[in-house]
């Protein structure tokens, strides 16, 4: 095993690890009545979302110390040029987890020089977990998995997040011209639509606004899977606040859809 090799295994087992205690935390309070407070955006955040993010950050510190923290709720910790950063989002789909839906999820993220090396996307009350590294390939619960075959986007399954989220990119007449054009439309959302597009159980998965965070490992996944992972300009970032997830073959038309 080469040394760049090993360095994503102990990473990726790290993540695991990390992933197992967040998991612990997150299903000890599922399903119980919590105190929802909001922040600025708006958006919804809990106790468990930030003893979660202080668990996953104390450790990543304990054990690689000269790493970078980007993290939903507590902000950036270490330097702007370190090496290597971690992307923390404790429960994406803060929302459903309030409500008791069971599709929420821990993210965790490396990248180096702003390029992913592993990640891990843990949705423990719907029993699933994936990963991917970029060196060897995505997993759902330790076994291979792979974007899609699909050629056409005629042929196409599509997942939307919150329609709403739409609004300032074309709104209904986005969605309209994606509907019109693609065989299949659900809404999913969140995490696990990217997830399911690097397991090829869907073509495509858009969001609409999005933070680094909330992409930061599912990017890694599906890249990991064999698929494309863009903004909806075409730009392959996380930080642009839109996301197109999709196998290669589809995106060009995909994109011409989104940007009418």
């Amino acid at each position: 095993m080469s040394g760049e090799d090993a360095l994503r295994s102990r990473l990726l087992a790290f993540a695991h690890e990390l992933a197992d205690e967040a998991d612990r935390l997150t299903m000890r309070s599922f399903g119980e009545q919590l105190e929802v407070t909001a922040k600025v955006d708006g958006s919804p955040v809990t106790d468990v979302d930030v003893a979660v993010e202080h668990l996953l950050r104390d450790r990543i510190t304990a054990t690689w110390p000269e790493h970078a923290i980007v993290g939903e709720e507590l902000g950036t910790a270490a330097s702007d040029d370190a090496e290597f950063a971690w992307y923390v989002d404790p429960i994406d789909g803060t929302k459903n987890f309030v409500r008791g839906i069971p599709a929420f999820a821990t993210l965790l993220c490396v990248e180096r020089g702003g390029e992913p090396l592993i990640a891990v996307a843990s949705a423990p009350a719907l029993a699933a977990r994936w990963d991917g590294n970029t060196g060897t390939g995505a997993r759902r619960d330790g076994r291979p998995i792979h974007v899609s075959t699909t050629a056409t986007i005629a042929d196409a399954t599509v997942s939307f997040g919150g329609l709403g989220w739409f609004e300032p990119h074309g709104g209904a007449e986005l969605v309209g011209r994606v509907t019109a054009a693609t065989a299949r439309q659900r809404g999913f959302g969140d995490f696990w639509h990217h997830c399911l597009v690097a397991e090829g159980a869907v073509d495509a998965a858009l969001e609409g606004d999005v933070s680094a965070w909330d992409l930061a490992a599912v990017r890694c996944i599906v890249q990991a899977a064999g698929g494309s992972f863009v903004d909806f300009t075409g730009d392959e970032r996380i930080d642009g606040g839109t996301a197109i997830s999709a196998t290669p073959a589809i995106l060009e038309d995909l994109l011409a859809l989104v940007r009418g």
